[in-house]
């Protein structure tokens, strides 16, 4: 186990050098002055050279890098042009909303998942279990703006039962709280949902075969007990991994589900800083999913001590 958090921590030094590198250089090619955005079209050319030099934009790119990346090591990620506030704390004002949308969406879409699959598993000719099954490759046919949007139009347009837009702390405001994230956590679950499902079910019909299986119904057990004791612990490994991975992507791309239904989480906060050229908060928050990215990876790699015991002696 020890072994496993120290190369996790070499990866995440090795992530961050290369995500950094790579995002410094490539927002300096998106067009337009970000010294001149704040100011103005109409702002005298000495004034604009002023705040660039404030910026520490008027030197060379090798030399804003590597004075970025000094600032960087002692903990410090600049001050966002937008906010005029340092990048962590802006970061970590827009991170709960995301979080929130992220961590139900996943620990909705992981129990349907699993409730779906054990069901189609038991009762395989069940008409209810095969049009689930059915409907899982349509939810991954359909595009989420495209959900959010019909969403939209249902639900708040005609009916009116949820708005179509807001975001309010779960924590302090939950009765405003939960009709606002009933219509984005359900697009987020319809897509995860189907990737589950189908993650977990060709998992699933691959373990049906084995003959530990045989054995256990040979001694009389119950088909509903074999899948639920024997068969999905050993089939869940896939679905970790796709867990893991897909819950870090979804952190960072979540940009059109925000934007919709307007929440202002980090996929907000990034459009908006690309759109005014803030290149030390669009650096923290690229930093900030790397980071997130092999944490939750972290997570997983140790999940499978706990799922497998042959990882645990290995």
């Amino acid at each position: 186990m020890t072994g496993v958090l120290l190369r996790r921590l070499r990866d995440l030094l090795i992530i961050l050098v290369i995500v950094g590198t790579m995002m410094f250089f490539v927002i300096r090619l998106i067009p337009g002055d970000p010294a001149q955005a704040i100011l103005g079209p109409t702002a005298r050319p000495a004034d604009v050279a002023a705040l660039r030099t404030s910026m520490g934009l008027d030197g060379s790119l090798w030399r804003q890098y590597l004075s970025w990346a000094g600032h960087v090591v002692r903990g410090d990620f600049g001050t966002s042009i937008t906010y005029h506030r340092p990048v962590l704390g802006v970061v970590a004002a827009h991170i709960v909303p995301t979080l929130t949308l992220a961590v139900l969406s996943t620990v909705i879409s992981f129990v349907l998942s699993v409730a779906i699959t054990s069901w189609q598993a038991v009762s395989p000719r069940n008409p209810v279990a095969r049009t689930l099954d059915r409907l899982s490759s349509l939810g991954m046919a359909m595009p989420d703006f495209w959900i959010s949007l019909v969403l939209v139009l249902v639900f708040s347009v005609t009916l009116r039962w949820f708005p179509s837009g807001g975001y309010h702390d779960l924590v302090t405001d939950p009765v405003a709280a939960v009709p606002a994230l009933v219509l984005p956590v359900t697009v987020l679950v319809i897509g995860q949902t189907a990737l589950f499902v189908l993650t977990l079910r060709e998992s699933v019909l691959g373990e049906l075969p084995q003959a530990y299986l045989r054995t256990a119904r040979v001694k009389g057990l119950p088909e509903r007990r074999v899948v639920l004791a024997h068969v999905l612990p050993n089939a869940l490994m896939p679905l970790v991994t796709q867990l893991g991975s897909n819950f870090a992507m979804l952190v960072g791309g979540i940009v059109i589900i925000e934007s919709i239904f307007v929440v202002p989480g980090l996929g907000h906060l990034l459009m908006g800083a690309v759109s005014t050229r803030d290149f030390p908060l669009i650096q923290g928050v690229t930093l900030f999913v790397a980071v997130l990215f092999v944490v939750v990876n972290l997570l997983v790699d140790l999940s499978y001590a706990l799922l497998d015991p042959k990882v645990r002696v290995a």
